[in-house]
């Protein structure tokens, strides 16, 4: 290998294990929020935000190593998120839906980022945590701009999310992202569609709660995930779909983990001309 290739390959190799890393930590953050979620059903537990299950990993046994982790693990996945969309690292393209693809991912990128800054809020003593008010995360940063009218908008972004991700699931899309070993490919997939799967669920309930409750959310509170998760245990039957979206949630985690261990990390040349080109620019 030549000298000149080795900056590229070494900044490659930091990427993939940025990405692994950070893959790592979201798997932690929906183990503990499904697993509640789960308890919430039977009247055990209560539902909660992103932030609130960090908050319940940091009073874990072990929880000072376990949110030092995070506070390094999240940025990682952040700035994963940024690469995948920034220089198309699963080759989208700049056609309509592989920008909004990207944009997706770029979103998430910024959502990861503000949880990223909370679990370091909470590394230096700057948060209690652990009781958020569950609100909307990113969905909060941004409404205040558009004011009441932002509420369907949103509403039609989270049901078009849901869909994105039920079709995800069932066509198994997501397999050409993933190394599995043959020997535990079969369930392994299943556990990622049933993960997927729920996570529609909850876009599909945030998409609800936009559309019939416009009128009750303020600019400076949007329904986020711990919303979705109440909004969920009120439907009929709604102790049966809380249980299985908590464990489908959980299931989500073992797909993040899966991703971390298996996942096909394409880490792409940092080379801002050409991220201008797959841009379209």
């Amino acid at each position: 290998m030549s000298s000149s290739s080795m900056p590229v390959r070494d900044h490659r190799d930091a990427i993939e294990k940025a990405a692994r890393l950070g893959y790592l930590a979201r798997a932690a953050v929906f183990v503990v929020i499904g697993t509640f979620a789960f308890l919430t059903a039977f009247a055990a537990g209560e539902a909660m935000s992103q932030e609130d299950a960090i908050g319940r990993i940091v009073a874990s046994p072990f929880g000072g190593v376990l949110l030092v982790l995070l506070a390094v693990a999240l940025p990682c996945f952040s700035l994963w998120r940024f690469v995948q969309a920034i220089f198309d690292a699963d080759g989208y393209g700049t056609s309509p839906k592989g920008l909004a693809t990207r944009l997706g991912r770029f979103v998430s990128g910024l959502a990861y980022l503000f949880l990223s800054i909370y679990a370091a809020s909470l590394l230096f003593g700057l948060s209690t945590g652990g009781d958020g008010d569950g609100g909307g995360g990113l969905l909060n940063q941004w409404a205040p701009l558009f004011g009441p009218w932002f509420t369907i908008p949103a509403g039609l972004l989270m049901l078009g999310v849901a869909g994105a991700q039920v079709k995800k699931a069932w066509s198994g899309s997501f397999l050409r992202f993933l190394r599995l070993p043959q020997a535990h490919a079969r369930w392994m997939t299943a556990v990622c569609r049933f993960g997927i799967a729920a996570r529609a669920v909850v876009f599909l309930a945030l998409a609800v709660l936009f559309f019939t409750g416009a009128s009750r959310w303020s600019p400076d509170h949007m329904p986020g995930l711990e919303d979705a998760l109440v909004a969920i245990g009120s439907w009929p039957h709604g102790a049966l779909l809380l249980s299985g979206t908590g464990l489908g949630l959980v299931a989500f985690g073992a797909y993040a983990l899966i991703l971390s261990c298996y996942g096909r990390i394409r880490s792409p040349d940092l080379d801002p001309s050409d991220a201008l080109r797959r841009m379209g620019a």
